[in-house]
């Protein structure tokens, strides 16, 4: 079976390439692989970053608009997607970009012309239902109207595709997580290292403000005063979160570490009692996965995070949910962990083994191998339609 993967996820080496490396390697396998040459992932131009001994076959191709102002990079196209399509002759092209990008809705009308026996398979994180300005719309009804099947990062997601007209098969399959890496460790040794005491209540990511993270500060006049906040990130947020807590009188208790790599990520979720979500919820935006949870719960640290969007599904039976925007409650259920250590324990230990269960990149492979066997088994139902000239990104 032939596999062409369109991702500018698989640039990374650490974000994208795990799943592209263990389908690979699976038996009937052929997996090709297209990425941008350069991409802006958060303010910041990237280019690809390669593994050596890749089970796959990159295709690394100069894209067309990668960012365009408030359309972001959802313009971007490849004016090489037709000769590649061509020469590898896949039998599904699977679109890890969202449907309402020039990508899908290009490679979905290429497919209708030069290869109409392959199948597509398009791939969702937005579970927010809101209508897009043009062309998006159009260029994600198109997608929808072409896709033979619909694999989405949370449950939210599918009632999105649903309500946009899509008909067809679709299911979750999670983000995943390296569980070799991601692992329990010597959790004093690390706390010796990072230089922390107490108990330690932590958040690894962007300080930005949709994460939630002043009600953090808000929480711990709530909290015991062993208690000690860790922000691992950088951000516009800090000098706020830094402000309140010297207004709250708590800022001995709160402590900042540049951004780790992946690599150095598990000492951290190693060294925390427990990992802090408190997204919250906007017009335009709501957690849709939370990785972090699930490197944390590989380590068999506990969550405790608030109800914004995909949260809890993915927290499970791995920690405790909190009302959004509620310091109070927030505080609540930290004091709850630091007050029974063996209740941390039990909840770190749930998240370690829904994380073997669900979230290992080699349970996300063989999830996905598996639509694409079933995909290419099934007839297709519909015949595609062209798409107009202006939905088309010009000529192919």
């Amino acid at each position: 079976m032939k596999v062409l993967l369109i991702s500018h996820t698989c640039q990374s080496r650490t974000e994208g390439q795990p799943r592209a490396q263990l389908l690979g390697k699976l038996p009937g396998m052929e997996l090709c692989v297209l990425s941008p040459s350069r991409w802006k992932h958060y303010g910041a131009w990237r280019g690809p970053d390669i593994e050596k001994d890749a089970s796959f076959s990159f295709a690394i191709r100069r894209p067309l608009l990668p960012w365009l102002g408030p359309a972001q990079n959802y313009l971007h196209w490849y004016p090489g997607l037709a000769a590649l399509l061509r020469g590898f002759q896949p039998d599904v092209i699977d679109l890890w970009e969202e449907p309402w990008g020039l990508v899908s809705a290009h490679a979905c009308r290429l497919r209708n012309r030069l290869l109409p026996g392959a199948r597509i398979v398009s791939e969702t994180e937005q579970n927010i239902d809101k209508k897009l300005p043009p062309p998006f719309e159009r260029l994600r009804a198109y997608t929808l109207r072409h896709a033979d099947h619909a694999v989405a990062r949370n449950r939210e997601a599918i009632g999105v595709l649903r309500a946009h007209g899509y008909e067809g098969p679709a299911e979750v399959v999670p983000n995943g997580v390296d569980a070799a890496l991601f692992c329990p460790m010597d959790r004093e040794a690390c706390r010796r290292e990072l230089g922390l005491g107490g108990f330690v209540a932590g958040y690894v990511g962007r300080l930005v403000e949709e994460k939630g993270l002043t009600d953090m500060v808000d929480a711990l006049p709530h909290c015991p005063a062993e208690v000690n906040l860790l922000f691992v990130g950088s951000g516009g947020l800090r000098s706020e979160l830094e402000r309140r807590a010297n207004a709250l009188g708590v800022a001995s208790r709160v402590g900042f570490l540049p951004p780790r790599p992946l690599s150095e990520l598990p000492q951290v979720m190693n060294a925390l009692d427990c990992l802090v979500l408190p997204s919250r919820t906007t017009a335009r935006w709501k957690e849709q996965f939370g990785r972090v949870i699930i490197e944390a719960h590989a380590c068999g640290t506990p969550a405790v995070a608030s109800r914004s969007g995909a949260i809890p599904e993915v927290v499970g039976e791995g920690g405790i949910i909190v009302s959004e925007r509620s310091p109070v409650e927030l505080g609540a259920a930290i004091a709850r962990l630091a007050a029974d250590p063996a209740l941390g324990r039990r909840l770190g230990m749930s998240g370690r083994s829904q994380v073997n269960q669900h979230y290992t990149w080699e349970r996300v492979a063989a999830r996905m191998a598996d639509i694409y066997r079933r995909v290419c088994a099934s007839p297709r139902l519909k015949a595609g339609r062209s798409m107009p000239h202006a939905a088309a990104g010009g000529r192919a």
